[in-house]
């Protein structure tokens, strides 16, 4: 082999791979290609099967390259290191010939191995400089550290087996009332066990120790408790002495909420013997409802259920519509009164409504029906039945009439209608659910503001408009 200096380097190259780069160097010497060991990761790569060795004769360093299909990973280390083997292959005989070249092998052989033990004593555990001389790193024996773990012994700071800890378990005793608490741990077959004395005795507000043992005798001692986690009163009531309230007080905008869980939240208001109550409940969360209950303002009231009413007073409704759907409204010797609104322009006047033995109604002070004049400024008018029973239109255009909001199938809607001619005639095309006599529509009266007036009802929700013609030419 060639011969070349040893130079003073740690016999071991490491890198970063990229995934891509195949090839990687190293700067310390070796006689041949056996003598360097590569790993990607810590696992050992075998020579031609993983890479192959290209080496520098001039100086013995060189570089790896990886074979097709074993180029490292993104980010993956790689090392390579001295292997140097711990053999010698010359041999000096008596009155032999001294070969400079065997010579300079063996040197750099003998180098190489202590560069190569120097890098692996770097990499052991040793004790340091200032340690005294008496210290011990000798590891206890196989038998001693089976199961183990490597521990230092507390005075002399020599290595030692120690227990492992593998589990816990925790034992728990009583002390005497008022003493002090105890603890402390031992170790056995790799179980790490504690062992707690605890104070005999509740240490709340009427326990037996109480304020003895560091707790508060009193809740009250606390001027201003607060709750580190949920209050549970397991079957306990919150009560209280000498009639007091109990309050809730929400800082600022706070509500109280009370929530619900399996079932919405409920609320049960018992009566004075706790052996009947009245229930609220929200609305469950299948119906996505978030809303505002407001409660009434005036005098003392009574909450009317939808199971039945019953009125032992005056009812005044301020605004909106009473809709009775399908309630009966029964008077028993007394009368239904309904008071006008003085907001729309009415005088406030009570009328009164009465029915006889045989269900006729009667209304005192006359009865009067809603009037409306459709006007339209396109050449179709809906006329909505909902707005009025009676209604006028003057015609401006040849236009289509139709009607909307009728009363559902079953009821019936009835209405009028006043037709007033332009001064230039226009026509009237009747929507298709408007029925006529003979299926025949009536002729409109020309003449300048010339009345017609038209009658008609549905009994099926609009589906049909059965129409008679009350008067012609009424100008």
């Amino acid at each position: 082999m060639a011969t070349f200096a040893i130079s003073a380097v740690t016999r071991k190259a490491q890198a970063t791979a990229n995934g891509s780069t195949t090839e990687f160097s190293f700067s310390f010497s070796v006689n041949t290609e056996a003598d360097v060991a590569v790993f990607v990761g810590t696992t050992l790569k075998t020579i031609s099967t993983h890479y192959t060795v290209s080496i520098t004769s001039s100086t013995g360093a060189g570089s790896i390259t990886f074979t097709s299909g074993n180029t490292p990973t993104n980010g993956q280390i790689v090392t390579i290191m001295s292997k140097t083997a711990l053999a010698r292959s010359s041999v000096y005989t008596s009155g032999g010939t001294i070969n400079a070249t065997s010579l300079e092998t063996d040197f750099d052989t003998n180098m190489m191995l202590f560069q190569q033990q120097d890098e692996r004593l770097d990499r052991t555990l040793i004790a340091p400089v200032d340690d005294p001389t008496s210290i011990d790193m000798t590891l206890p024996n196989k038998d001693a550290r089976k199961g183990k773990s490597l521990g230092f012994d507390g005075t002399s700071g020599n290595p030692t087996a120690i227990e492992q800890v593998t589990g816990a378990a925790v034992n728990v005793s009583t002390v005497s009332a008022g003493g002090s608490a105890t603890a402390s741990v031992a170790v056995s077959g790799g179980t790490a066990t504690f062992s707690l004395g605890i104070p005999t005795g509740a240490t709340g507000a009427t326990g037996a120790t109480g304020a003895a043992g560091g707790g508060m005798a009193e809740l009250s001692s606390d001027s201003s408790p607060q709750l580190g986690g949920a209050l549970d009163v397991v079957t306990h009531d919150i009560v209280t002495t000498s009639n007091r309230d109990i309050e809730l007080a929400p800082n600022g905008t706070g509500k109280t909420v009370l929530k619900g869980n399996t079932n919405p939240g409920t609320i049960v208001l018992n009566c004075e013997s706790n052996s009947h109550g009245q229930t609220i409940i929200a609305q469950p969360h299948s119906a996505g409802v978030t809303n505002t209950l407001t409660l009434p303002a005036g005098g003392n009231q009574t909450l009317i259920g939808t199971a039945g009413a019953t009125f032992t007073g005056d009812v005044t409704i301020p605004e909106g519509d009473l809709i009775l759907g399908s309630t009966t409204v029964t008077a028993l010797g007394a009368e239904l009164n309904y008071l006008d609104i003085a907001t729309l322009g009415l005088s406030q006047a009570s009328k009164v409504v009465t029915a006889d033995a045989n269900g006729v109604i009667t209304l005192d002070n006359g009865f009067s029906e809603e009037y409306a004049a459709v006007t339209s400024s396109s050449n179709a008018i809906a006329i909505d039945l909902r707005t009025a029973n009676n209604f006028s239109h003057t015609l401006t255009e040849n236009t289509t009439i139709s009607f909307a909001n009728p009363a559902a199938n079953g009821k019936v809607s009835a209405f009028t209608l006043k037709v007033v001619q332009a001064s230039s005639a226009k026509t009237i095309t009747w929507h298709s659910s408007i029925k006529w006599a003979g299926d025949t529509a009536p002729t409109l009266s020309t003449g300048n503001g010339e009345v017609d007036v038209f009658t008609g009802y549905t009994v099926d929700g609009g589906t049909n408009y059965y129409m008679f013609t009350a008067g012609q030419v009424m100008s």
